[in-house]
């Protein structure tokens, strides 16, 4: 029987409309947002897409780490979220990162709100295989999701979960040494792309 993934979860909240923050950060070099961690985890130095593009489902590309292995990452969902509605006001405010205990996630915290807020989210979801290097030898495969659900107005939920289906034998390593170290590195992720979307926006101000 296959492993199930180990996931994990980090939510970020960001002072701007989905919209915004979901094309600040999708199309970003993943260079500038994932960069290591104490040594241990590589970081992101670049990628080549197999074909034109990058953005819809299907499209695929191969990422390179700083340790020199590599692995395929495929898109299988890709939804913009809606533009807002030009009679909701913006706050200016500074994005802030969180990270719960919990392993799931909701993106509003009125339940009855949660089917609102995911018709308007964005979705960037995508299947990682080929992996080289050593983590070749501890898993078989990954997934991740991104999700922009909107919260107040003018602000965004940014809902990261990643994967990782451990090979036979290896869930323990994964979910208890590697685990740990993991997490703390998608939370230092989020809060560079949390800060790409402050520099971004005051960027539009002022060029404004």
């Amino acid at each position: 029987m296959q492993p199930k993934l180990v996931l994990f979860t980090v939510v970020g909240v960001s002072f701007s409309e989905p919209r915004f923050a979901f094309e600040t950060i999708v199309p970003r070099d993943d260079s500038t947002l994932f960069l290591g961690y104490l040594g241990v985890l590589p970081a992101v130095t670049g990628s080549e897409n197999h074909g034109e593009s990058y953005d819809r489902v299907g499209d695929s590309r191969t990422v390179r780490l700083s340790d020199g292995a590599t692995f395929r990452e495929e898109i299988v969902r890709y939804v913009r979220p809606p533009v807002r509605d030009a009679s909701t006001p913006a706050d200016a405010r500074h994005d802030t990162a969180v990270a719960p205990a919990s392993r799931t996630a909701t993106t509003l915290d009125a339940a009855g709100q949660d089917a609102v807020a995911q018709d308007a989210a964005g979705h960037f979801d995508c299947d990682i295989t080929r992996f080289t290097g050593i983590l070749s030898r501890i898993v078989s495969d990954a997934t991740a999701r991104w999700t922009f659900a909107p919260g107040t107005p003018g602000r965004t939920r940014i809902t990261w979960t990643y994967g990782y289906r451990p090979l036979p034998g290896r869930t323990f390593l994964v979910r208890r040494v590697i685990g740990p170290l993991w997490l703390r590195y998608m939370r230092r992720s989020m809060g560079n792309a949390l800060a790409a979307i402050v520099a971004e926006r005051t960027s539009s101000q002022t060029a404004a």
